[in-house]
């Protein structure tokens, strides 16, 4: 028997505090909407390898009050200055947002 709507729990995307120095504290990451993340598979598509990272990290990471912090943009600068903190990040939002099993799967 198909369920109800009221029995269907609402989707919540994960969210995790991690606290980069770099930035002077702790901000929150969070997984990609689907939209998001289909956005990356026409990049990639493009052949832009690397260029989604900006991306993802104005996407996902966000203030306490769940604004994104920085435009793609301002995330390139602060990758060029702090390339191994926007890594760290990086790959945050990845396993929050499942992209790692998708990798895994490729290979």
């Amino acid at each position: 028997m198909a369920l109800k709507r009221d029995q269907i729990a609402a989707p919540v995307l994960p969210k995790e505090a991690v606290e980069v120095p770099e930035m002077g504290g702790e901000v929150v990451v969070r997984g990609l909407l689907l939209r998001e993340r289909l956005a990356l598979f026409d990049d990639a598509q493009g052949g832009e390898r690397y260029g989604h990272i900006s991306a993802v990290l104005a996407a996902c990471v966000v203030d306490a009050d769940g604004r994104q912090v920085w435009s793609a943009e301002q995330w390139e600068q602060f990758g060029a200055r702090h390339f191994e903190a926007a890594l760290r990040l990086f790959d945050v939002a990845r396993r929050l947002s499942g992209l790692d099993a998708e990798e895994r799967k490729k290979n």
